[in-house]
């Protein structure tokens, strides 16, 4: 009551701090209208310029709760002072100017000198979800535009202030990441057409960090089909559909901006493959042969996948490349795109190059064309008279097997066509044959103990073997095993077993290296029987006969 708050009255001129602090604190409690409660007015406002900074505290905030207006200008200066040091005091300061001023007051604290006093203002209106926080736009500080996006786009957001952000898209030159992010994504929530300009624009000047483009093109992807996920925040925010119509012709527009980035590629890559939309790469096969490799590839999966009516223009100029990687692709969906396959895998099988051939050959077997089965029929033949091309004998036979057709299962279809540096591969990281366990190849491998080496070096097999040896050795290594590699089991005219590794072998004496690494002599004539054995299991069994061909034309090379 009135009376009981004016015998605080002595308690308000007190010379501990902390009295005063507590009436202050008090005051904001009271409740009703500051104006007919005796005395706290003046008592409020004194104490807000306190030399005691708790006082201010405690008086900044309850003259916001009774919304005394005219303590602004004491209020601007606690912000502006001490508020800009002390975040508890720039908070108090904060909510007293919410509760003094009007929206309309605190947005004409805009242009005030003091970037705390801007800060706090916008802090207010956004308390007060009040669309008057637009006039903080204007400013030339990333650091307030960036408080003021943050306002009006997150959480609960300040919806009708969302299109003046997205206005941002216009002005050139600013960087801050996370201000774009959201200057971006309010564009795309508001979804009207001349937002959808905005972001056109903004990738058409080409400035702003990589990220930030890559945003605003994926932006206008998604614009006719919203997912219901904030792209900022992760907030659930469901919008309607919206019509392509406009999408589609920004992208159209958009193409030569597009295609000379590598990285905005990727994302209308990504792009048609998720959505679908073949229609945005239309036009753009003339900028195929800038595209890196890799990017080539993800353009013709993409135009596959959606069975894309321009598939056969893009396979074409794919033909064309010189990565082989990127011929194959297109030869894998030439016949989907409409290519005439007969010339284009006749043409493939007379190069030097073994590359593409398999799959080729494995193509024909498939294709339905007269002509093609006729072709093939010839290549089985050639097969059967031994006259088939060693590069492909594999693929011919295992095409010959899908359809049913009988031919001789002969070691020489891995002889040639391997790839080298798969084979590489294969002997050095494939985690069930671990060649390079026994084998030394350069400085590595050969060692699986201290005292053993179970197989002999690779780094010349190539130069030492030919390659119907190396298949042999590789699909039966006991057929013929190098001096010193053998398992051995014998029985001495004694009747005593022993085992281990025949590591020498002559007409005077054998050496066998013993489990303990001891090696022990015995003349040809003691020994009664014997069984020799390679220590290496059959391949054949570990690696595909595809691996088994890598395998032999890496080794080849090893001379």
């Amino acid at each position: 009551t009135p009376a009981v708050l004016k015998s605080l009255n002595p308690a308000w001129k007190s010379e501990d701090p902390e009295i005063v602090a507590q009436c202050a604190k008090i005051a904001g409690d009271v409740p009703g209208h500051l104006p007919g409660i005796a005395g706290l007015r003046k008592h409020l406002l004194t104490a807000l310029s306190h030399k005691s900074l708790r006082v201010q505290f405690f008086a900044a905030i309850s003259l916001g709760k009774h919304k005394v207006e005219e303590a602004t200008p004491g209020l601007i200066n606690l912000l502006a002072t001490a508020g800009s040091q002390d975040p508890y005091l720039r908070h108090a300061g904060m909510m007293g100017l919410k509760g003094a001023l009007s929206p309309g007051r605190l947005a004409d604290l805009h242009d005030h000198e003091s970037r705390t006093v801007r800060l706090s203002a916008i802090v207010a209106l956004r308390n007060l979800h009040a669309p008057e926080i637009t006039a903080f736009l204007e400013d030339k500080d990333e650091l307030i535009l960036l408080e003021a996006a943050r306002a009006i786009h997150d959480d609960q957001s300040i919806p009708e202030a969302l299109p003046a952000l997205s206005q941002l898209l216009g002005r050139p030159g600013l960087t801050n990441e996370a201000l774009m992010r959201r200057v971006i994504n309010a564009a795309f929530r508001v979804g009207t057409y001349p937002a959808l300009l905005q972001l056109e624009g903004y990738l058409k000047r080409r400035e702003g960090s990589s990220k930030m483009k890559r945003t605003a093109l994926a932006s206008l992807l998604w614009w006719s089909q919203p997912p219901v996920l904030d792209a900022v925040e992760g907030r659930y925010r469901k919008h309607t559909p919206r019509d392509s119509k406009p999408v589609n012709e920004a992208i159209a527009r958009l193409k030569p901006v597009i295609m000379g980035d590598n990285e905005l590629r990727e994302v209308l890559l990504s792009g048609v493959t998720v959505r679908g939309e073949a229609r945005w790469l239309e036009g753009t096969s003339e900028h195929f042969g800038k595209l890196s490799s890799s990017l080539q590839m993800k353009v013709l999966d993409g135009l596959a996948t959606i069975n894309s009516p321009d598939l056969r223009e893009f396979v074409q100029a794919a033909l064309a490349s010189n990565d082989p990687k990127v011929q194959e692709k297109a030869r894998t969906y030439a016949a989907q795109a409409g290519v005439a396959m007969l010339d284009l895998l006749l043409g493939i099988l007379e190069k030097k190059e073994p590359a593409g051939q398999g799959k080729a050959i494995k193509q024909l077997a498939e294709d339905k064309d007269p002509r093609v089965r006729k072709k093939f029929a010839s290549l089985i033949e050639q097969y059967r008279k031994g006259k088939a091309d060693p590069r492909w004998k594999l693929e011919l036979w295992q095409a010959a097997q899908a359809r049913g057709i009988k031919l001789p299962e002969s070691h020489d279809r891995l002889e040639h066509g391997g790839d080298a540096e798969r084979g590489k591969q294969l002997v050095t990281n494939h985690p069930a044959a671990q060649c390079i366990r026994c084998h030394k190849l350069g400085k590595e491998g050969g060692k699986p103990s201290p005292e053993l080496t179970i197989g002999p070096e690779l780094n010349r097999v190539g130069a030492q073997r030919d390659r119907k040896h190396l298949v042999a050795s590789l699909l039966t290594p006991s057929s013929d095993i190098s001096d010193g590699y053998g398992t051995i089991v014998l029985k001495t005219n004694e009747g005593e077993e022993v085992s281990g590794i025949l590591s020498k072998k002559s007409d005077l004496f054998w050496t066998i290296t013993l489990a303990s690494g001891k090696k022990r002599n015995l003349r040809p004539a003691e020994i009664s029987s014997h069984i020799l054995a390679s220590t290496m299991p059959p391949m054949g069994a570990l690696l595909k006969p595809e691996e088994i061909r890598d395998v032999v034309e890496f080794l080849a090379g090893l001379k």
